[in-house]
Parts: structure tokens; C-alpha cells; sequence
């Protein structure tokens, strides 16, 4: 008779630990490339960065699409949840500059990639074409969640109108960070700052 003393189970567990922590380890590694080199991105490129090799690549995602698929929902995922909530009635001088600075930091580490998927979501097919719906998705809600709020924050009750959704659209997308960061040489921060300017005068004109 055999007797099970628990040794395979005990193993199972830490086995599915490590396949996790490679992939993990994958996806932070694509993350980086994606940043720089945009969708373009190949698998020899994740595989160095990784410090794995190729056919360990293959292994854990099958494909490169849906490697880089992979990577990109889980910092669509990490974007969302990053993002800074207002206090209950906190004031809208807060609230709005921090999360400007979230928003255009985030646009920054996604960099080419998330650029690329906005840009290029109608073309894309497949795990990419998902991936770049997600966003379009996250982003629509991120508007109407952050213009409603702001509307809310400073005083004003009802919807807020139709321009002031599409100047926080303008102000919260990739496109606004990459333009100032890759054109006239400012960090995110200094865009963050300039488009909370913004956002607060476009708040204000639209109580009078």
C-alpha cells in the first residue's frame, strides 16, 4: 500500500509559485521594452531583458501577441487601480493636480506602447486589437469618472457640459503627455501641472 505523505502536494503549490514569478517576471520585462520600443516590440528583446531565454518566452505565453497582450492588461489593470480617489467633499485643488500627476506619470511608463495602442486600435487584430479596446474602454469611463467628479468637488450638481468632458479628454490622454514630453522636452510632472491649470480654469468657467 502506498502511503501519501503530502510531498506532492506540498510541491504543487511552490511549482505554480515559480511559473507565476517567471511570468510575472516576463510581463515587467515586456512592460519595459514596450515603453521604448512601441507594439513592434520581439520576443528576443523581453527575452534579454527578462534575462531568459526565448523558447522560456514561448513557453509561458505561446505567442508574442499575446505576451505583449498580457503585459498591457495588467498595467491597463494597474493604471486604474493606481489612480488617487478623492476625500468625501475634499476640495478639487487636491484632488485634481494628484491626479494629473498620476494620469501623465502612468501615460509615461506605458510610453510608446500605449501611444501605439490608441493610435493604432482600429488596425490591430487579435489579443492586440482586445487589448487596445480595453483601453479605449478604461479611458472613456476614466473621462466621465474624473469630469463628473470635478463637477461634483466644486459645488456644482447635474452633469457638467459636453466641453468640459472633451477638455478633460484632451488633458488626460497618452497623446497630450507624449507630445509635451517627446516634442517640447518637459517630464510628466510639468505636464501634469499645465494640464491641471488648465483643467481648474476650464472648471471654473463652466460654473459662471
Amino acid at each position: 500500500m502506498r502511503v501519501d505523505n503530502g510531498e506532492v502536494g506540498a510541491r504543487t503549490p511552490l511549482v505554480e509559485e515559480q511559473r507565476q514569478l517567471a511570468r510575472d517576471r516576463i510581463k515587467r520585462a515586456a512592460v519595459e521594452v514596450l515603453r521604448d520600443k512601441g507594439l513592434g516590440a520581439t520576443v528576443e528583446e523581453v527575452a534579454i531583458v527578462a534575462g531568459v531565454s526565448i523558447r522560456t518566452v514561448f513557453r509561458h505565453f505561446g505567442t508574442r501577441d499575446h505576451m505583449i497582450a498580457s503585459a498591457l492588461r495588467a498595467q491597463l489593470i494597474h493604471y486604474g487601480d493606481t489612480l488617487p480617489r478623492p476625500r468625501v467633499d475634499g476640495p478639487l485643488e487636491d484632488w485634481l493636480p494628484a491626479l494629473l500627476q498620476a494620469v501623465h506619470g502612468l501615460n509615461a511608463e506605458l510610453g510608446r506602447a500605449y501611444w501605439e495602442l490608441a493610435a493604432l486600435g482600429p488596425t490591430l487584430e487579435g489579443e492586440l486589437a482586445e487589448a487596445a479596446a480595453q483601453r479605449r474602454i478604461g479611458r472613456t469611463k476614466l473621462v466621465a469618472w474624473a469630469a463628473s467628479t470635478a463637477w461634483r468637488l466644486a459645488g456644482q450638481k447635474g452633469r457638467p457640459p459636453k466641453w468640459l468632458f472633451d477638455t478633460f479628454a484632451i488633458h488626460l490622454s497618452a497623446f497630450a503627455t507624449r507630445s509635451l514630453v517627446a516634442d517640447f522636452d518637459q517630464d510628466p510632472s510639468e505636464v501634469a501641472e499645465a494640464s491641471s491649470r488648465a483643467l481648474l480654469a476650464a472648471v471654473e468657467a463652466a460654473r459662471r
